[in-house]
């Protein structure tokens, strides 16, 4: 008997274990801007979680690590120094079990040479991009740094402002029409590509739920389409693989805009028990305001908030704080020196995914204006927009 209760015991334990090792390798051929890579999930924020590791080239610009995981998951690749600046280059790869991923980062560009099968298959559509795209693309940014940079150059040591320059903006404008005629038709030929290739690109299932991270109407076409490939094409595609449980949550988070039901979802209390959202503000017009410490606009905006909150508390109003970050301690000190009078929720390393079951990707925060209903009345962050809203919600007359 003991020995049966081992066993049940030691495969307990395995649960939750890395299921798929995958090893990492490259080679930097420019060092100029760091050496330093960092390989994360890819929708692993590294300014919140610690889910991310970290390899030092050596003098030859090469570097190797291990990635171990529960199960294939697109990652991401870039420099730390890059990063620590401001602007990066990256590039997503699909860690496979038992396979090696072959990176290589030359001309400020990050390339996937090879890897496990499925990354494979996505080399090959990279590789028919490139010829037909990618190389286009990158041939207009060089014939635009070629004119334009000289030009504006010489107008700055003139003492002059190029945007003042008619014929200098307006061809400026001609190039970024150019490109982005060319880069419509290239998500275009990529999203016909996924659709073409179902049963041979697993691959797609984890690009669809990367681009469906992005914020900003300026995206709603690109998920459109691929939503409409997603259940034409792929939404019974390997069913076992719980990339469609993140496909499915994102898309309904993408639909969270006025007129639409909000969702329910569960955070962490700064006790550490998970309570579900809804129970702090049912029956009542709310604001769930979303913000971290580290980002200073989400609490200035959260801050403008606490007037309304105290001015119509009474009267049916309240507002649900979540945080998103890495340690509770700097939720907790951020909201006592900003004064938050309402309750404050966490995330903690994006273990419960709230900013991605709320459409907020990468962002620091964002806030939904919520009816008794549950209805959202707006996804506006300023209180002189929210306040009318507000009143008209608690049923006061303006």
């Amino acid at each position: 008997m003991k020995s049966i209760i081992f066993t049940m015991l030691a495969l307990i334990a395995m649960t939750g274990r890395a299921q798929v090792k995958c090893h990492i390798e490259g080679e930097l051929r420019d060092t100029t801007q760091g050496k330093t890579v960092v390989i994360c999930p890819a929708n692993v924020d590294i300014r919140v979680s610690d889910n991310f590791i970290t390899a030092k080239a050596d003098a030859q610009g090469r570097f190797s690590c291990d990635v171990e995981t529960d199960r294939m998951r697109l990652y991401n690749v870039f420099l730390h120094e890059q990063w620590e600046h401001g602007s990066w280059r990256n590039r997503n790869f699909l860690v496979e079990n038992s396979s090696t991923v072959t990176l290589c980062f030359d001309d400020n560009t990050w390339k996937v040479v090879s890897g496990g099968p499925e990354q494979m298959l996505k080399v090959q559509m990279d590789a028919e991009g490139e010829r037909l795209y990618v190389s286009k693309l990158n041939e207009i940014e060089r014939q635009a740094e070629k004119e334009i940079r000289p030009r504006v150059e010489e107008l700055q040591k003139q003492g002059k402002n190029p945007e003042e320059d008619t014929l200098l903006m307006n061809r400026n404008r001609e190039f970024m029409d150019e490109y982005n005629k060319l880069y419509g038709e290239y998500r275009a030929w990529e999203y016909d590509y996924y659709a073409a290739h179902p049963m041979q690109m697993q691959y797609a299932l984890y690009d669809m739920a990367e681009r469906m991270q992005y914020d900003g109407e300026r995206y709603d076409e690109m998920k459109t389409r691929l939503m409409s490939v997603y259940h034409t094409v792929y939404e019974n595609f390997h069913p076992e693989n719980t990339i469609h449980n993140d496909i499915l949550t994102l898309e309904a988070a993408w639909h969270l805009k006025p007129g639409k039901p909000y969702i329910d979802f569960e955070a962490l209390t700064v006790g550490g028990e998970r309570v579900k959202v809804s129970s702090l503000y049912r029956g009542k017009v709310a604001v769930i305001d979303f913000w971290a410490s580290w980002c200073g606009p989400c609490r200035k905006h959260s801050k403008e908030l606490i007037p309304l909150y105290e001015k119509y508390k009474g009267q049916g109003f309240t507002v649900v704080g979540i945080a998103r970050e890495e340690e509770l301690s700097r939720m907790t000190r951020a909201a006592e020196k900003d004064g938050y009078p309402w309750v404050n929720l966490i995330d903690l390393k994006d273990e419960l995914k709230v900013w991605q079951q709320n459409g907020l990707g990468h962002s620091g925060g964002g806030m939904y204006l919520i009816d008794r209903d549950g209805t959202i009345l707006s996804t506006s962050t300023e209180a002189d927009e929210l306040e009318p809203l507000i009143r008209k919600a608690i049923g006061l007359q303006e």
